[in-house]
């Protein structure tokens, strides 16, 4: 079992805006400073969170709030027609007291495959919308 103040294990998928790419990441932070870090590694000032199910598994999601605002933003991940994600995202989960805590090997992986089974229906919902 993990330490209280062990770092927590993140996965992200984070945005370049200057070359417009996604790139995955592992990603560890400080569970006395979350939101700190989740501003640093999103590049924002406003994080929102959206639950999501992979495999029957819960799964967080935080992005950029205010990620439409910004200049040219970047489409990022596809969850149905009705949620697209824009701007860098982070992969978490919560504990029954809604606390975050971090992920397991497993748990990356999956969401790695996830992430490259929902890349080609980004892809195909932005070509159908232009």
């Amino acid at each position: 079992m993990m330490n209280s103040n062990s770092p927590l294990r993140l996965f992200t998928l984070e945005c370049d805006s200057a070359t417009s790419s996604i790139r995955p990441h592992v990603r560890y932070i400080s569970p006395d400073n979350v939101l700190k870090d989740l501003y640093r590694i999103l590049n924002c000032d406003l994080v929102t969170c959206t639950e999501i199910e992979v495999n029957e598994k819960l799964f967080d999601v935080y992005s950029d709030d205010e990620a439409l605002l910004k200049d040219k933003p970047i489409p990022n991940l596809y969850i149905d027609d009705d949620i697209i994600i824009f701007g860098s995202v982070a992969f978490a989960k919560a504990d029954e007291e809604g606390k975050m805590v971090g992920l397991t090997h497993g748990d990356v992986q999956l969401l790695w495959n996830f992430s490259l089974v929902q890349f080609p229906k980004l892809l195909k919902f932005l070509k159908n919308r232009r």
